[in-house]
């Protein structure tokens, strides 16, 4: 069976029955996969519509394909899950999106803490989110998700502890003493979860005693200590088990 490539198209770019594709995407689907005229695309308009669609026109900056009966994804978790992942050293930041947006996370937002080795300025990560938001892209379509995961940041630990506060449950992973364990704070049927996972050192006493004035519990992830690049993946792989499947 010939690959039929995912492509993500704004509900802007939608009309009458046909989608208009350009940019990157037009570039890979007719210079790298050389699709054509009559060839199919899996088309998601990022509200959990999908449509098999077959390309009618192809023009100097784009091309435009005809879609089929949209049909409903079932691929997202119910609920809407951001980690909060304070910024690792080297590319594991890379690895850390690419494993989450598998594994259904609504969005990855990166986090400035006080151990945080790696600590690049604004103008430094700017450059690079446009990559770490093309690595949610392509793990999105690989795994047949509907929407692209948000990819966000860098903010402050307090405004991280801010945003979790109001999420239906949030909770910050901890290595240390004074934890519960991730499965007694997961409830049904929340809309929201958050969670926060610590840089290679750890996170501060300072930090720690900010989450708990805020009410917001700090959960142990077992008797072995991950790695900050592995704490995301065992935390959603755990949600999913408990309150998806």
């Amino acid at each position: 069976m010939a690959f039929v490539p995912r492509i993500y198209v704004g509900s802007d770019r939608i009309l009458d029955g046909r989608a208009y594709i350009d940019g990157s995407d037009a570039n890979h689907v007719l210079r790298v996969l050389r699709k054509s005229v009559g060839d199919k695309l899996h088309i998601c308009d990022m509200h959990g519509n999908s449509y098999t669609a077959t390309i009618d026109e192809i023009t100097r900056d784009g091309l435009y394909a005809t879609l089929g009966e949209p049909e409903k994804q079932n691929s997202e978790m119910p609920f809407r899950v951001s980690v909060y992942q304070c910024f690792p050293k080297g590319d594991k930041l890379d690895t850390v999106i690419q494993k989450a947006v598998e594994l259904g996370a609504y969005e990855i937002v990166a986090v400035m803490s006080e151990r945080c080795v790696a600590r690049p300025d604004s103008k430094a990560f700017a450059k690079r989110l446009e990559r770490l938001k093309k690595i949610s892209e392509s793990a999105a379509a690989q795994c047949g998700r509907s929407i692209i995961p948000e990819i966000r940041g860098i903010i402050g630990y307090d405004q991280a502890i801010s945003e979790i506060a109001e999420k239906d449950i949030g909770f910050i992973c901890y290595e240390g003493d004074g934890t519960v364990p991730v499965r007694s704070l997961l409830h049904d049927s929340p809309e929201t979860i958050g969670f926060l996972i610590g840089p290679e050192g750890g996170l501060s006493e300072k930090e720690t005693s900010l989450a708990r004035e805020s009410n917001i519990a700090l959960a142990g992830l077992g008797k072995r200590i991950l790695r900050t690049e592995t704490a995301s993946g065992y935390v959603l792989s755990a949600i999913s088990v408990l309150l998806e499947m």
